[in-house]
């Protein structure tokens, strides 16, 4: 019995001598997980701030059509029907920015799980002002209808304050769809997914 006291109290203190060895390890490469993923994040918001759709909604219904999806006519603020000073981007940019790690520990390595936003909670925060079931972010790709009617002037009728929906066809052009947040979420999601293959011993 006294023998194995003795080796009880040997083990622990080899317990308390490794443990915090580990922990101080595991934590190092948490901050360099982190790390990685803030610089994928990092990457993926600046490619989101500089796409000319971005700029041109930011700029409002002053702006000049710099995405080309109306042609050079107007503009996607008041082309879409946000209301004059509105911030349509506030709520999506936080949602752009969040991300979670999670750590599945198994007998010999840990599993890295990475959460980042998807399509649909983008397509949620992000209704057309007119038809609450529609996103504009998805009809920047798919297409939004109306440009033939659209008549870029200032108005006091106009929810933007700077176009209105004529009644007779103008022109017979339309909207060019253009690849938007679908094209930089899937160079981000493969950044992610990278990051993720990576296993932890």
């Amino acid at each position: 019995m006294p023998a194995l006291k003795s080796v009880t109290r040997s083990t622990l203190r080899e317990i308390q001598r490794v443990l915090p060895r580990q922990r101080a390890y595991t934590q190092d490469i948490k901050r360099v997980l982190n790390d990685k993923v803030q610089k994928a994040q990092k990457n993926f918001l600046d490619n989101f701030e500089k796409h000319p759709v971005t700029m041109e909604i930011a700029a409002g219904a002053s702006a000049t059509n710099i995405s080309g999806t109306l042609g050079g006519i107007g503009n996607l603020f008041s082309y879409i029907g946000f209301s004059a000073g509105s911030q349509p981007l506030a709520a999506l940019r936080p949602l752009l920015a969040e991300y979670e790690i999670r750590y599945h520990h198994t007998k010999n390595k840990t599993i890295i799980n990475i959460t980042v936003p998807v399509a649909a909670a983008i397509f949620k925060v992000t209704p057309l002002p007119w038809a609450s079931g529609r996103s504009w972010v998805k009809g920047i790709e798919t297409g939004i209808s109306g440009l033939g009617r659209y008549l870029y002037q200032d108005s006091a009728n106009s929810r933007s304050g700077s176009a209105v929906q004529a009644k007779g066809r103008l022109r017979g052009s339309k909207f060019n769809n253009t690849s938007y947040l679908s094209s930089l979420l899937n160079n981000y999601y493969k950044e992610i997914r990278k990051i993720e293959k990576e296993t932890l011993t």
